[in-house]
């Protein structure tokens, strides 16, 4: 059995980079603003892939949305592919609406680089924007393509 456990854990270590996830949540209210705006809501993530998360309504192309985008910048000395998901929640718990981006491709981002993922837009029907009262954040980042 003692064989078969470092055996397990020696391919565990070679196996290469895990990717590192990291939660976070709050409370939050969201108010109708641009990214420019300081009173908007922020919040940090990141180890070595730091993120800087805003949410604020906004409206694009006619639609009323949650714009929750995050600039990601790479304080590490090798490439680093990252994820970001995000969600927000009503007073009593239930999910009002989420979304995600991340880095894809072979490259991941190089040190030093930054990017922005503009695309965490969340629509929703009147009124249900008003309702959100908190945020969940996972963050996962890795020196290997997440999902490979």
């Amino acid at each position: 059995m003692t064989k078969l456990i470092c055996v397990t854990t020696i391919i565990f270590l070679l196996s290469g980079p895990v990717a590192k996830a990291e939660t976070t949540h709050g409370f939050c209210t969201l108010k109708k603003s641009s990214a420019f705006a300081e009173d908007i809501f922020t919040t940090k993530v990141g180890k070595r892939m730091k993120g800087t998360c805003k949410f604020y309504i906004d409206e694009f192309f006619g639609r009323k949305i949650i714009n929750a985008n995050i600039t990601v910048e790479n304080s590490a000395d090798v490439p680093l592919f990252c994820q970001y998901y995000v969600a927000f929640f009503d007073a009593e718990g239930n999910l009002v609406g989420c979304a995600e981006q991340g880095i894809f491709g072979d490259e991941g981002l190089e040190p030093g680089e930054s990017e922005n993922f503009g695309s965490c837009l969340i629509p929703l029907p009147a009124g249900e924007h008003e309702k959100i009262s908190s945020y969940q954040i996972t963050f996962y980042e890795s020196e290997s393509p997440i999902g490979k």
